[in-house]
């Protein structure tokens, strides 16, 4: 987490602190943060309602629902203490129903009492509240708020067509954020949305966690549509990408049962979506703006979200580049079993099946291919000049004296093998060509002699 922070040039960091569940009728702080604070950087301390809390909002008591917040908040900054973590305030973050912001106002008035004067209270906000005429008397309870500019419509049917997030709906509303007049961060999705719908369209699940690298690999997964959300007459535009993919047979990934029939739908942001909504937000926000907020801090742990170079590339305005890097070293199983390995190491994703890795090799070098990899591999041989590269066509692998390696994807910071049975010789160096589309579009090309790693000169 202190690189992602050092890397991001991160002032604050707001950590869920833990959710607040209803049991008995009563509120209570469950799953509180583990491990050791950072003390590295600014802490908002963030507490969260669970399903049971929001679906029983309108009958819990707003001072209980303080006292629960307050408790925790006192416990979690002796604590913090203790790791010398700066704590400089806490955030709420429930969804709270439009309807309910009055209720939600007494509540933040009772636990501002409790809390010190130093202490920082904020709330995160849903767009809809910002047609509200109780949103200002609620903001007032509060140091500044982080309205979430995404997320808006789920889309129920498989028909629909609705982004996580788009330039233009966060251009939308970090204007009607600016008119309420609250300092405010504004709150960026960063992540992934993975819809299941069953055979008649109809919604099933919702997850943001599920790495989309897993899906767009999984062989029981057929792609049948990718396309940016908005494009322009000439080219896609900055704008999260839609993926669907149809289940071919019963499988599970991730947690997720998935029948024969049904259609998985991932929409990932993008380095340049993510540019282009901060572009809006800095140019539209005013001078009430904190801030950018991004959903969720890019962890390891959480492939599902954008990475940090693709984040902090955002952020600074920069272009996302392509960037593919390839080895091949040793399998240590068996005499001239080589791996293939591939990475992209820029800041734009490839689009689904739109990566080639061509080697030249030597005629009657490779020996075979690994079953488990063939569905990936092409052997291919010269028509007539001999061209590196060029005038293709398909032979047999003993013949071949090209081999066309085509992940089914490869995302920022994903890593494609293959295992090839060849004998290079004497060679060191393969003369390596890649060839990518990357998810907005541009076209990607790079000639590289890749040294063979552990060969003998």
């Amino acid at each position: 987490m202190r690189a992602v922070v050092q890397q991001s040039g991160a002032r604050a960091l707001f950590l869920r602190a833990g959710q607040i569940d209803l049991q008995n009728g009563m509120p209570l702080r469950i799953r509180p943060v583990i491990g050791r604070l950072p003390r590295y950087v600014d802490l908002h301390l963030v507490y969260n309602a669970t399903p049971s809390l929001l679906a029983g909002l309108e009958q819990v008591d707003e001072a209980a629902l303080a006292d629960a917040i307050a408790a925790a908040y006192a416990a979690d900054t002796t604590r913090a203490a203790l790791d010398q973590a700066r704590v400089v305030g806490l955030q709420i973050d429930i969804d709270m129903p439009t309807r309910l912001l009055v209720r939600y106002e007494k509540m933040l008035a009772a636990l501002r009492r409790q809390l010190s004067a130093d202490s920082k209270l904020s709330i995160t906000g849903l767009p809809t509240w910002m047609q509200s005429a109780d949103l200002r008397s609620t903001l007032n309870q509060v140091d500044f708020w982080t309205p979430q500019f995404y997320g808006t419509d789920i889309p129920t049917g498989s028909d629909q067509f609705i982004p996580i997030s788009s330039v233009r709906s966060v251009s939308r509303f970090v204007t009607q954020a600016r008119e309420i007049d609250k300092p405010f961060y504004a709150g960026l999705a960063a992540y992934s949305y993975t819809l299941l719908y069953n055979t008649a369209g109809a919604l099933v699940s919702v997850r943001g966690d599920i790495d989309p690298a897993d899906i767009s690999s999984a062989p029981d997964l057929e792609l049948v549509d990718q396309r940016p959300f908005e494009q322009s007459a000439t080219n896609a535009s900055p704008s999260e990408c839609r993926y669907a993919y149809r289940v071919l047979a019963e499988t599970v990934i991730d947690g997720l049962a998935l029948r024969a029939g049904e259609l998985l739908v991932v929409d990932t942001p993008t380095a340049e979506s993510l540019r282009a909504s901060s572009r809006a937000v800095r140019e539209l926000a005013g001078e009430k703006l904190l801030g950018i907020c991004v959903f969720r801090l890019p962890l390891a742990e959480d492939p599902a979200t954008l990475t940090i170079a693709q984040v902090v590339t955002a952020l600074a305005d920069r272009e996302a580049k392509a960037k593919v890097d390839v080895r091949i070293f040793p399998d240590q199983s068996a005499a001239n079993e080589w791996i293939l390995e591939v990475k992209n190491t820029g800041t734009a994703d490839s689009a689904s099946d739109k990566t080639i890795i061509d080697l030249e090799v030597p005629p009657d070098a490779l020996q075979n291919l690994m079953p488990e990899t063939a569905a990936g591999i092409e052997t291919l041989c010269a028509l007539g000049n001999n061209s590196p590269f060029s005038d293709r066509k398909p032979c047999s692998p003993r013949r071949a004296n090209l081999i066309r390696f085509k992940p089914r994807a490869l995302r920022v910071g994903q890593t494609a093998r293959t295992r090839l049975l060849i004998n290079f010789g004497l060679q060191t160096t393969v003369p390596i060509l890649v060839h990518m589309q990357t998810d907005t579009g541009e076209q990607y090309e790079n000639r590289l002699a890749v040294a063979i790693e552990g060969s003998t000169p």
